[in-house]
């Protein structure tokens, strides 16, 4: 039986303290990824005081079980605030319980209540379950995400 909010979960702003449950959490999502402690320590404390970058936890019997990092900027093209999802991620134990689910619905709220237009997120071509999830829940396909490594 899929969990409900009435199951338990909580949904709050992540902590510092939440640094190794969110790593474990991110290496879920990007498993060919090598996640170096110290440059990713430096990434998520400094996400606390970037104006516009949010990270909300969901919580379940005190554990950290999902996240959504998103992020908020003016956008020219949206004239206005545009929201953007960076990573959504929810513990490969607990999919399937609604919480990913929770998790963008916290977000749009985000999103609607800081003025923006629309919210957008770029997804892996191998996340086919990723896809369906969030195409099931009103998303869809505008373009391409193009990136160049600098280094």
């Amino acid at each position: 039986m899929p969990l409900t909010p009435s199951s338990g979960i909580i949904l709050r702003e992540a902590h510092p303290e939440d640094l190794e449950t969110v790593a474990h959490l991110l290496q879920q999502l990007w498993p060919g990824k090598h996640i170096t402690a110290e440059s990713f320590k430096e990434s998520f404390l400094k996400s606390f005081k970037l104006d516009g970058h949010i990270i909300r936890c969901a919580i379940y019997q005190e554990k950290v079980v999902g996240l959504c990092s998103l992020y908020i900027r003016n956008n020219l093209k949206a004239e206005g605030n545009l929201a953007n999802i960076d990573e959504l991620v929810v513990d490969d134990t607990m999919r399937g319980q609604q919480i990913g689910k929770l998790l963008l619905e916290d977000a749009e709220a985000i999103a609607r209540k800081n003025g923006c237009k629309s919210l957008g997120l770029e997804s892996s071509f191998h996340r086919e379950d990723a896809h369906r999830f969030y195409i099931k829940n009103g998303y869809g396909k505008q373009g391409y995400y193009m990136i160049r490594s600098l280094e």
